[in-house]
């Protein structure tokens, strides 16, 4: 009974199975359409029982049926030549991103599609080559499986020479199209370069990334790039290839309108931003999320649209390019994905739409970002304008603060001047008084000793009184001259004694003036020691000063007789010592061998 049912059954499909008549001339015929189909729901059942299962006429010419990972698609149709001649024919299965592909022809098995590349296929889609005797019938069996994509059928069959010729345009136009968005990648790369414009950097991504996308969406990659594993993982991650061209596009609107000027619609395409790498890993492999989750790029594409027109009614003027240029792409975008998630839209279909949408969109936004090279020049002319204005209003305040402040300062000036001539009178009698009761002092001393001890006085005094004038005629510290103040001070104390001294001054570095009252009365102790000590009737001193990195060196220097301990224990070296070690922080050396050398050193800092 089985065994008739069986007989009775393939009788039925074969009167109900007509085949399709081909000649020489039959190309570019869409073989679907005159087909029968059968889905496995379980993606389980081999050929001999799908035979068994009733296969049902198709009339689309290309079927959508959206992301169906546990089923399988069987095409099944009967190709009959109507001549006298062998027909050679190639059958193309048009959709290079179907995963597994398997062709039944001729009692052999030939597996194709993306997981299943050929080294040997040289074309984007999967093709098999037909052969029929003169009025032969052959039927061909299909199946198709996606997976993570989407499955998407269309079998088309064509003459030899017609395929390769349609290959060839087909490529053509596929290169036209990279050739085009490179040269605008390149382009505005140096734009980059040049204005160094964050938006130029967001854009240059987004174009690489068109350029990634398309070449994996059109089979490109598969087919000269990917091994057959790589294939597979790219495809497992397809929300993330995807990503990789979305996220672009929200950094580029972001700059490009100024989206933080709009702190909601700003929020808005920040979780987009953050939200897709996630959605990237959990949608790995079918892992938490099929390719459905695609549904949340339609809400996207709203929300781009709606801020470039809310950017426009803010003032935004590039918001206008972004408009034009978004729109086609965006309803582009979002047909293809309409269509990869089963969607009917064979109606406004055309096979480069997405091509046109992405050159167009990229002729548009790079003259938008030449407009917007005008606007950052307007912008920075007009900021130049107002800073120059700024300045100037500034300048005209400050100048008025100056000059009220310098007739304050004058004021000042005046009044203190009138002070320092009184303080200068005053000091300069105070201190000619001081020398005149001393000098008269010493001219009512009888006692030797005692007349020496005041001429020291009074040198000390002296060399106080000589740095005081010599400040007080010059007016300036920066020109206070070492050698003039240092000669002031020998030559007082050369009035007291009648010997022949030579004194050889060597000064290479003019002491600051608040060391100056300190070298001077060093000074003054150590030349009289000299005159007092070192000396019977002649001899040779020798002054220097010079500096060696940071520190200052003072040398006092004569070939006198030498130095005692007795001069050690002097109020005068006392006051030496006091003086360098306290108020000049420094230290000196004293050498007795050939006459007496004193080298101190301080710092200068």
């Amino acid at each position: 009974m089985k065994v008739a049912v069986k007989i009775l059954f393939i009788i039925l499909l074969g009167v109900y199975a007509k085949a399709i008549d081909i000649d020489e001339k039959s190309t570019d015929f869409n073989t679907l359409s005159h087909s029968f189909i059968f889905l496995d729901k379980t993606n389980t059942l081999l050929k001999e029982e799908v035979l068994e299962k009733g296969f049902i006429k198709n009339s689309e010419e290309v079927l959508g049926l959206g992301i169906v990972p546990n089923t399988a698609l069987w095409i099944r149709f009967t190709l009959k030549n109507t001549t006298d001649k062998e027909l050679h024919k190639i059958l193309e299965y048009d959709n290079p991103e179907t995963e597994d592909l398997t062709f039944y022809y001729n009692g052999k098995i030939i597996e194709d599609g993306m997981f299943h590349h050929s080294t040997f296929r040289k074309t984007v889609n999967p093709i098999l080559n037909i052969t029929l005797s003169p009025f032969e019938e052959k039927t061909i069996y299909i199946k198709a499986h996606c997976k993570i994509s989407t499955l998407i059928a269309k079998v088309t069959l064509w003459n030899e020479l017609d395929f390769i010729d349609r290959e060839y345009r087909h490529k053509t136009y596929i290169f036209i199209f990279f050739a085009i968005i490179l040269t605008l990648l390149l382009y505005n790369f140096m734009l980059l370069i040049f204005t160094k414009d964050v938006v130029y950097l967001y854009y240059v991504l987004y174009l690489a990334s068109v350029v990634f996308f398309e070449a994996i969406y059109l089979g490109f990659m598969q087919l000269y790039f990917f091994s057959n594993e790589i294939s597979i993982f790219v495809t497992k991650g397809t929300i993330g290839y995807i990503s990789i061209l979305l996220i672009p596009i929200i950094l580029f609107t972001m700059e490009f309108l100024q989206t933080q000027k709009f702190p909601k619609l700003h929020l808005i395409l920040k979780l987009y931003l953050y939200s897709l790498p996630i959605l990237t890993l959990l949608s790995f492999d079918n892992f938490l999320f099929n390719l459905n989750i695609m549904i949340i790029f339609f809400p996207l594409a709203l929300v781009l649209l709606y801020t470039g027109i809310y950017a426009l009614s803010k003032g935004v003027k590039q918001a206008r390019y972004y408009l034009a240029g978004w729109s086609f792409l965006i309803l582009s975008l979002n047909i293809s994905v309409y269509e990869s998630m089963g969607g009917d839209i064979s109606f406004i279909h055309f096979e480069y739409m997405n091509e046109l949408a992405f050159v167009v969109e990229a002729f548009i936004f790079s003259i938008a970002l030449a407009y917007r090279i005008n606007i950052l020049s307007e912008q920075k002319i007009d900021s130049d304008r107002k800073l120059i204005k700024f300045q100037q209003e500034e300048q005209e305040l400050l100048e008025s603060l100056v000059n009220l402040k310098t007739k304050d300062l004058r004021d000042s000036l005046d009044e203190k001047e009138v002070l320092y001539k009184e303080l200068n009178h005053r000091v300069k009698n105070n201190l000619q008084m001081i020398l005149s009761l001393i000098k008269l002092q010493i001219n009512q001393t009888y006692v030797q000793s005692t007349k020496e001890e005041l001429n020291i006085t009074k040198d000390r005094i002296n060399s106080i009184a000589n740095l005081y004038e010599i400040l007080h005629l010059r007016g300036d510290s920066d020109n206070f001259n070492t050698l003039s103040y240092f000669r002031n001070i020998v030559q007082n104390i050369e009035e007291q004694f009648e010997k022949d001294i030579d004194i050889i001054y060597l000064i290479k570095h003019d002491i600051s003036v608040e060391d100056s009252i300190y070298c001077g009365l060093i000074l003054n102790e150590l030349i009289t020691n000299s005159f007092k000590y070192a000396f019977k009737k002649s001899g040779t001193i020798k002054i220097e000063t010079y500096t060696i990195h940071d520190n200052v060196y003072m040398i006092v220097e004569d070939d006198g007789t030498g130095f005692t301990q007795k001069e050690n224990s002097s109020l005068g070296l006392t006051i030496v010592t006091t003086l360098i070690e306290r108020q000049l922080h420094g230290e000196f050396v004293i050498n007795s061998q050939e006459g007496t050398k004193t080298t101190i050193i301080w710092s200068n800092k």
